[in-house]
């Protein structure tokens, strides 16, 4: 069974929250972005059985696995 992806990275902006490929949300603070991530997987698996995980996105490094779901 495949994992759904939530991914946090750094832009010029802010923060951007992605859901697999697609930018969902912008966050002006990494932690607020980390926060909302962490919940949105961890209710997906909950209600829906759907496994889930957190990414931290390095920029140029290895991504880093914050959270992870069933």
């Amino acid at each position: 069974m495949q994992r759904v992806l939530f991914t946090v990275t750094a832009h010029e902006r802010g923060w951007q929250l992605y859901e697999g490929e697609h930018g969902r949300f912008w966050f002006d603070d990494r932690a607020e972005a980390l926060h909302t991530a962490a919940v949105i997987a961890a209710n997906l698996h909950i209600q829906h059985g759907i496994r889930s995980a957190v990414i931290m996105d390095m920029a140029g490094r290895e991504a880093v696995l914050v959270s992870r779901h069933g």
